[in-house]
């Protein structure tokens, strides 16, 4: 018998996960079983086996890819950009295109439902902290570009910004879902860059004197000298 090539492996274990992403788009993820994703895919119950251990392993999965092809998406689209404003809308942009990725999903919901469920579904904590330290270290690289050629602030608290930021993005796509028919992405990129602006506009200014700021940014570094010993 001829050895399947390494090739068509890939082939058709993103077939499988594209189909499964679908399934648990439309009918959830308590509600869709392997025998749909099989009817989805066009494959075999042994062949998603032969890919996958369980339900929560292909489900697991299929949010984990969801979030590596939009990185993958956003290197090439700032590929054309010149300055951190353009390269702030294109994620943005690109973030609420991605909520819509799949057909019959009204936002992103395997992710949401991968919130929902993790209490119960222990395996899905470690995708979704996995996606979250992916979605942090290319925002941070934005924004520590944008202080680098003055167009941010020097004394951003990157860590925080991004990390809030994040939470912010993931917000919009609640709201989204609460949208329905009245949902318009355009409102999304609004809101979000609305946030933004005031961190571009505020390149030149002096760092403000925030009581209980918290930790540093530890990429940060002080702008105060230490006192000198006497």
């Amino acid at each position: 018998m001829p050895r399947v090539s390494a090739a068509h492996e890939r082939e058709i274990r993103s077939r499988i996960v594209d189909a499964a992403a679908r399934v648990f788009g439309r009918t959830g993820y308590h509600s869709s079983t392997i025998a749909d994703v099989c009817h989805e895919s066009g494959l075999s119950v042994g062949a998603v086996y032969t890919y996958f251990a369980s339900k929560e392993d292909l489900f697991r999965t299929s949010c984990d890819q969801i979030a590596a092809r939009g990185l993958e998406e956003l290197a090439a689209r700032l590929a054309g950009t010149t300055t951190t404003l353009e390269r702030l809308r294109v994620a943005v942009e690109l973030y609420v295109e991605a909520i819509d990725e799949y057909a019959g999903a009204p936002g992103q919901v395997s992710l949401i439902q991968a919130w929902a469920e993790v209490d119960r579904e222990p395996g899905l904590l470690e995708m979704l902290t996995a996606r979250r330290e992916r979605l942090v270290g290319a925002a941070e690289l934005l924004l520590r570009q944008g202080m680098a050629s003055g167009e941010m602030p020097p004394w951003l608290d990157v860590d925080g910004v991004t990390r809030g930021f994040l939470a912010l993005l993931d917000g919009l796509l609640l709201q989204r879902v609460e949208a329905g028919g009245s949902y318009r992405p355009a409102d999304l990129v609004r809101r979000a860059m609305a946030i933004l602006m005031p961190m571009l506009a505020a390149a030149g200014a002096p760092e403000p004197d925030v009581v209980g700021r918290g930790r540093a940014d530890p990429g940060r570094k002080s702008r105060t000298a230490a006192p000198a010993r006497a």
